[in-house]
């Protein structure tokens, strides 16, 4: 659906998600678009992306953040990663043991040395973990002056081995932005590194496809390969068209316009 700009979708992950969370979790997703809306009066795409989720990250209400889920040691290792896209900057944090890991990638991204860093802290954070069965959170945003920004933060699988990466911040994988579209995936980081799905959604749309078919495409080429369960994007063009999909149960999601707010965990269409 096409919006006026400007304009930002969010999503709390996809995943196994349970009608008792799905209040809970359009209330965090809709203050994330309020507060990630707000930054347009003052600030870019860059702003409304990075306080969307952050909002997420401090909610405790997401695998991101306070409720990042524990490795195998029984500590945080968090990642993110965030893009621009008339610029292709990018900047990506791993294994981040404490603080907000979308703020750090946004400080790789501005220091512009490098794109991937890995936290060297050591620090062993722990924390109690997503209160509902939320995952991996993103945001995605149009501002008035054409500028698309993709972002992403995780904490990860529950149990993972200490060191391992997923695919939150990867370009390509867990997110992407081009002066085309912005795009930022959720799902199983082992599955989406193989496929780098954000990538090939921005090659559809560079295509001439729209933002939907794009997202509907590849989300099916995963699901033909490695089954359900395991894979969902939001995704926004440069017309202010935006579009989620999915392939398991649910996936906490929503969109905000000065005309208007959508929050879905199931049905609806953004």
């Amino acid at each position: 659906m096409r919006y006026k700009s400007p304009v930002i979708v969010v999503h709390g992950g996809a995943g196994s998600w349970r009608i008792t969370d799905q209040e809970r979790a359009k209330n965090t997703i809709k203050e994330a678009l309020v507060r990630g809306f707000e930054e347009f009066k003052r600030g870019s795409a860059i702003e409304a992306v990075v306080e969307a989720i952050y909002t997420m990250e401090e909610s405790g209400v997401f695998d991101a953040g306070k409720g990042s889920v524990k490795n195998s040691m029984g500590y945080i290792e968090m990642d993110a990663g965030i893009m621009i896209g008339n610029t292709l900057q990018a900047g990506g944090i791993m294994r981040l043991r404490e603080g907000s890991a979308i703020k750090r990638a946004l400080e790789i991204l501005k220091q512009g040395r490098h794109v991937l860093m890995i936290d060297n802290s050591k620090v062993m954070h722990s924390t109690s973990g997503s209160v509902i069965s939320g995952d991996t959170v993103g945001a995605v945003a149009l501002d008035n002056e054409g500028n698309l920004v993709a972002g992403t933060s995780t904490g990860g699988i529950s149990g993972k081995l200490p060191g391992r990466v997923g695919d939150s911040p990867i370009p390509g994988a867990g997110y992407y932005a081009t002066t085309n579209v912005a795009v930022s995936s959720t799902g199983i980081g082992e599955i989406i590194l193989k496929i780098l799905p954000a990538k090939e959604v921005d090659i559809l749309v560079s295509m001439g496809f729209s933002i939907e078919d794009s997202l509907r495409s590849v989300i099916n080429k995963v699901t033909k390969i490695f089954g359900k369960d395991n894979i969902g994007m939001i995704g926004l063009d440069r017309y202010g068209n935006a579009s989620a999909y999915y392939n398991t149960k649910g996936m906490a999601r929503g969109v905000m316009s000065s005309e208007e707010v959508k929050v879905f965990v199931f049905e609806g269409e953004i």
